[in-house]
């Protein structure tokens, strides 16, 4: 063999073992009870549902603290276009609402379900479905969970654990009975009547559609064969068929470009490009093949969060990269860092401090939000893009900038700054008292802070 030749086969040995050994994820949460659901906001607030109420992270995952529903399940979440949370949880009051970041909880009906509402789901009319078992099998809201009406009962050995819409407003809802006959239910009229059109007997766990239109189910076993898998529907449910019966699917999700990733039992998280035809393991040393995944979801920015269980503890998993980011990867070294404001709590004035990357600090911005998710006034924010623009960095009157450091970098070689606020909103009138949140975003990365306004 030639040197050329052994260069080639070196080569060659060096990017397939980068490519297929390197980390896919971080763990960004323990926890030593069951952990159900995560979600996350349009501020990039992260929400995790344990056994013992409601985590929240407003620093992408770095720290975590818990704000509320202490000692209650809560089983499901889901977030709607305002950021109001919803979670479905067991015990008395089952749904409760947080319309400001999770600082506070409303329980929003009384005993709605005698089970556990296990699946939660906002269609594009703003309606919210409450999947639970039995009699209260599903239940709807039109008005932002105020009122509540039964529209679909069951048997009483039967649940539904995922519901789903297409683009054209038909509702999809995936049940479990381990007694007979369960599959996917259909309406055709925003949930008024149902029929039970298919996959019968299948132990159903999720449903997904992706922008085609096709649906997505995935399973944990059937009454009589007893095998799971990934099922696919082109015609709205009418016909199913079978993509793979190899896993036990406790969850599916697609990502912004319809790949579609499932998390297993005994089988950890695969994927497929080419619609469910073949399937890749994501290799990992974190999270190997016979992990247990119970839960699974892709954020609107295409990270992969994955929920383990049956281990001594159990973790949220997030992959280090997006999936739709082919050339730029984002990962935890390269966030900004130092972002916290001093004093705080504060009055009349705190001082917001941050580094940012070098290479990541073009199209930076400063926002200050209330708890509510409203922008309350833009501190910092650059303009290179801006034709023309001779200065970095646009400082309106309204600004209050301590320093701009600029020419100065720390040890760690990024630019530091430093931005005053006085309390005051874009209109430089005074703002109340109360909690407010700082979120900084830098290209692909966001990350925020809570503060405190005393007067």
């Amino acid at each position: 063999m030639n040197a050329k030749k052994i260069i080639s086969l070196i080569l060659f040995i060096l990017f397939y073992s980068f490519c297929f050994c390197q980390e896919y994820w971080e763990s960004i949460f323990e926890y030593e009870d069951n952990l159900k659901c995560i979600e996350q906001n349009s501020l990039g607030f992260l929400f995790i549902g344990t056994e013992c109420g409601v985590y929240r992270s407003i620093d992408n995952g770095n720290n975590w603290e818990h704000v509320g529903l202490e000692n209650i399940s809560v089983y499901s979440m889901i977030i709607n276009s305002n950021d109001d949370i919803f979670v479905g949880t067991g015990g008395y009051f089952n749904i409760y609402i947080s319309e400001d970041h999770g600082e506070n909880w409303i329980p929003i009906h009384e005993n709605i379900a005698p089970n556990n509402v296990i699946a939660l789901f906002i269609n594009s009319e703003g309606n919210i479905f409450a999947g639970s078992g039995g009699d209260y099998g599903l239940l709807r809201s039109t008005d932002n969970g105020g009122n509540w009406e039964l529209i679909l009962s069951l048997s009483s050995c039967e649940a539904i654990y995922s519901i789903c819409s297409n683009s054209e407003g038909i509702l999809f809802a995936a049940t479990t009975n381990f007694m007979g006959e369960g599959g996917v239910y259909r309406s055709l009229d925003q949930g008024d009547s149902w029929e039970l059109i298919g996959l019968n007997y299948h132990f159903l766990s999720s449903l997904a559609v992706n922008s085609n239109d096709e649906i997505f189910a995935g399973g944990r076993g059937h009454y009589y064969q007893g095998i799971g898998g990934v099922y696919r529907s082109s015609d709205n449910g009418e016909t199913w068929e079978t993509l793979t019966n190899y896993f036990y699917v406790n969850d599916i999700a697609l990502d912004s470009q319809n790949r579609i990733f499932i998390g297993c039992e005994y089988g950890a998280v695969w994927f497929s490009e080419d619609n469910g035809e073949t399937w890749q393991f994501v290799e990992s040393e974190l999270m190997p093949e016979e992990t247990e995944i119970s839960f699974l979801t892709i954020s609107d920015d295409d990270f992969v969060y994955a929920i383990s269980y049956g281990g001594p503890t159990n973790n949220v998993y997030r992959s280090l990269e997006s999936t739709s980011v082919d050339d730029y990867v984002v990962r935890a070294n390269e966030l900004p860092i130092k972002l916290c404001n001093y004093p705080n709590p504060f009055n009349p004035s705190t001082t917001i401090s941050f580094e940012l990357n070098t290479e990541t600090s073009e199209n930076t911005e400063l926002v200050i939000y209330n708890l509510k998710g409203q922008k309350v006034k833009i501190l910092f924010v650059t303009l290179s893009e801006v034709e023309g623009s001779n200065n970095h960095f646009s400082s309106p009157s309204s600004f209050d900038f301590a320093q701009d450091d600029r020419t100065g970098e720390s040890h760690t070689g990024n630019k530091t700054y430093s931005v005053v606020w006085n309390g005051t909103d874009q209109n430089n009138q005074p703002v109340s008292s109360g909690v407010y949140f700082y979120k900084l975003k830098s290209g692909n990365i966001e990350i925020s802070r809570k503060m405190l306004l005393l007067k």
